[in-house]
């Protein structure tokens, strides 16, 4: 039986009448941020986190200043001297930690009805990061401080005995320090053997001593220069992607340090995360979908993905353990209206649901 065209044409009206009637009772559309139109709409963004990876070096930078006698070390007996000012790096310690930003890339507008009797309250971190609709989640974990790592050297670059210009005077600079240094020695041994008549208590021949070692020491330094060492802190932020999942982040060598520009002097240093799969049974929303459609009455949010992450230098592996990972993960989509939703503003992960 053929139906009339105009009974076609009313079933076509009802039709799309229904579907703006449903349109227009949608109390939230999501948007990704770059499809938004904020001027024509009200709303808000929020932002979905990315985990970002933080190394601190922790760097012993030695300062070498060559001794006025260095010419003569053979006097003392000296084989290790310095012959030149300059300075030297050793990477003491490299300590990992992660914490969460904003991510660009997952960055949604929300555009709300004007109705105002069942809207939800949106609680964001102070980076616009999620935290729950209706119900407060997690807590924002704030990046790890290693200031006390960091520590100036007190020793002084002066050399106290010092004295005399030229040639003829550092020849007699040199035996002068020479022979005291002999002196000193000869009065630490009698110290020790207990040579001299007069009884002093314990901790005042430790004192005695330590006084002789120091002077010793601030003689022969004449000879052997001085080492003036400062630990610095280094630190590095990396952003790794699925796109990218490995970033050579800089150079350490033992001439020039750490270098994030320079990556031709010494071993660079290399992060890489490798993904365990963790959310591989999952059937996420295509990309596509993510980035051009809006969807009525429903939120994104995060699963995160669990990956090994490694810190190389050179050929050497210095890190190596299992991180969550948030932009490793999936996006998927979860019904609001009447349900309260709390985010983990670390990994962007559910973590309580509840209805009204």
């Amino acid at each position: 039986m053929e139906v009339p065209m105009k009974h076609l044409k009313r079933a076509f009206f009802a039709m799309a009448f229904m579907a703006l009637g449903i349109s227009a009772h949608a109390q939230y559309v999501i948007t990704h941020a770059k499809m938004a139109m904020p001027g024509q709409q009200k709303g808000i963004y929020y932002a979905l986190p990315r985990t970002v990876i933080k190394l601190d070096l922790i760097i012993d930078e030695t300062e070498l200043i060559e001794g006025p006698c260095s010419d003569y070390a053979y006097m003392v007996g000296a084989n290790d001297y310095i012959t030149s000012d300059g300075m030297e790096y050793h990477l003491r310690d490299i300590r990992m930690s992660t914490y969460a930003e904003a991510d660009p890339s997952a960055t949604f507008f929300v555009s709300m009805s004007p109705r105002k009797d069942d809207a939800a309250a949106f609680y964001l971190t102070s980076k616009g990061i999620l935290q729950g609709v209706g119900i407060m989640g997690g807590e924002l974990i704030e990046p790890t401080v290693v200031e006390e790592a960091c520590k100036a050297s007190n020793q002084d670059r002066i050399f106290k005995f010092q004295y005399g210009n030229g040639m003829r005077g550092r020849d007699q600079l040199a035996r002068s320090a020479a022979e005291m240094i002999n002196r000193i020695r000869e009065e630490k041994i009698k110290l020790l053997t207990g040579f001299q008549e007069t009884a002093f208590t314990l901790d005042t021949y430790r004192q005695m001593y330590a006084d002789l070692d120091a002077m010793e020491q601030e003689y022969l330094s004449l000879f052997v220069g001085k080492r003036i060492v400062n630990t610095v802190v280094q630190t590095v932020y990396v952003t790794l992607t699925k796109d990218v999942p490995s970033q050579t982040v800089g150079s350490f060598s033992e001439e020039k340090g750490f270098s994030s520009y320079d990556l031709g002097l010494g071993n660079t240093l290399t992060v890489q995360a490798i993904s365990l799969q963790t959310t591989g049974s999952i059937n996420p929303p295509s990309q596509s979908a993510v980035e051009t459609l809006s969807h009525d009455n429903k939120l994104f949010y995060r699963i995160p993905e669990t990956a090994y992450v490694k810190v190389s230098l050179g050929d050497d592996v210095l890190i190596e353990r299992r991180e969550t990972l948030a932009q490793f993960g999936v996006f998927m989509l979860a019904p609001l209206g009447r349900t309260k939703l709390g985010l983990d503003p670390n990994t962007g992960q559910i973590i309580s649901m509840g209805m009204e």
